[in-house]
């Protein structure tokens, strides 16, 4: 009875899922409404429900959530989530009325800890392996390549962790990037596409109370740290952390305000980034707003395109990075590029 009560209730919340849809039997799509899902792309949803065992569960593919319906629902409507709660206790009661039962609580996945990837990394592919190749070609660190790995399925592979993968594609071959704590546990996992894919990037926590930061293994807290949102990106700036997505503000949940430099990608006509920086700006945070002189969207592209060296873009950074009064007009004319 679980599944049908799940499925009536996430029938009932429907009309506040953004572009909900029916994927197939127990499996359904919408737009993500805990993180917004793409600003930049009205129609891509990657908010997923889908039966696991005897019950309903969450996924983001964009905000990497994963949670029970139970923890969901909570989020989406708490007034209906007591009447969810009264049900499944109604449907779990034995009959027997001298038997206490106890009332329906949230169900918590048990962390997993882990401290390797049972996968070949990239330095022992075979010089012709395409996935060797595409790291070489994006000029990633050779000091990383030791740490970054190939799945040739990714959803068996992530099923090899124990979480959920029932949403992911079969037979998608993946670059793998581990995200380590400051424990050197592995806190959580990206899979970046190496061809054509409507999800070029999926991150997955290992447990839904970790933090999704790539970096934070190796960084040295006395001095400045720098926050972007691509793993790859802080692959070529030194003591730097990425947060997989343009929230960098995040990042004040590990480490202290005044030791951060916040770097978002260099677009003046995005409206969300736009939005984030000025934020970031009336926040106080210390800030690069990238020169006139800088075309390519984020770091790698710099290394890529505009044929910077990292000890280049590193002094770019070090010149433009900016807080208060000199932020907020660096700020204005950089919008206007």
């Amino acid at each position: 009875m679980s599944v049908f009560i799940d499925r009536q209730f996430l029938f009932r919340i429907s009309p506040k899922l953004q572009r909900f849809s029916q994927k197939k039997e127990d499996l359904y799509n919408f737009r993500c409404p805990l993180c917004g899902d793409s600003q930049k792309n009205k129609t891509k949803c990657r908010g997923y429900v889908y039966r696991k065992k005897n019950g309903y569960f969450y996924m983001c593919h964009n905000c990497g959530v994963s949670t029970t319906f139970y923890n969901f629902l909570e989020k989406i409507d708490a007034t209906l989530v007591k009447e969810y709660a009264l049900e499944r206790y109604k449907d779990n009661d034995t009959g027997n009325k001298n038997t206490p039962t106890p009332a329906f609580t949230e169900i918590k996945s048990t962390p997993i800890f882990r401290e390797r990837i049972e996968l070949d990394s990239i330095d022992k592919l075979p010089e012709e392996h395409y996935c060797k190749k595409y790291v070489s070609f994006r000029k990633i660190p050779e000091s990383y390549w030791s740490q970054l790995y190939f799945a040739e399925d990714f959803k068996k592979f992530v099923g090899t962790l124990g979480l959920p993968n029932e949403t992911l594609k079969e037979n998608d071959p993946r670059l793998v990037i581990p995200f380590y704590g400051k424990d050197k546990r592995i806190v959580a996992i990206q899979g970046r596409a190496l061809g054509e894919s409507k999800l070029r990037y999926i991150t997955l926590k290992m447990h839904d109370d970790n933090q999704k930061v790539f970096g934070c293994d190796r960084i040295n807290e006395d001095e400045l740290i720098y926050v972007v949102e691509g793993p790859i990106d802080s692959m070529f700036l030194e003591n730097a952390v990425a947060t997989a997505d343009s929230n960098l503000e995040s990042i004040t949940s590990i480490y202290e305000k005044s030791k951060v430099v916040l770097i978002f990608d260099n677009e003046p006509r995005n409206r969300e980034i736009v939005k984030k920086i000025d934020a970031a700006i009336e926040k106080h945070y210390n800030v690069v707003i990238w020169p006139e002189m800088i075309e390519s969207k984020d770091i790698n592209d710099m290394i890529l395109l505009d044929r910077f060296s990292p000890d280049e873009i590193q002094d770019i950074i070090s010149k433009n990075t900016f807080v208060n009064l000199r932020a907020k007009a660096e700020f204005v004319n950089w919008k206007k590029i």
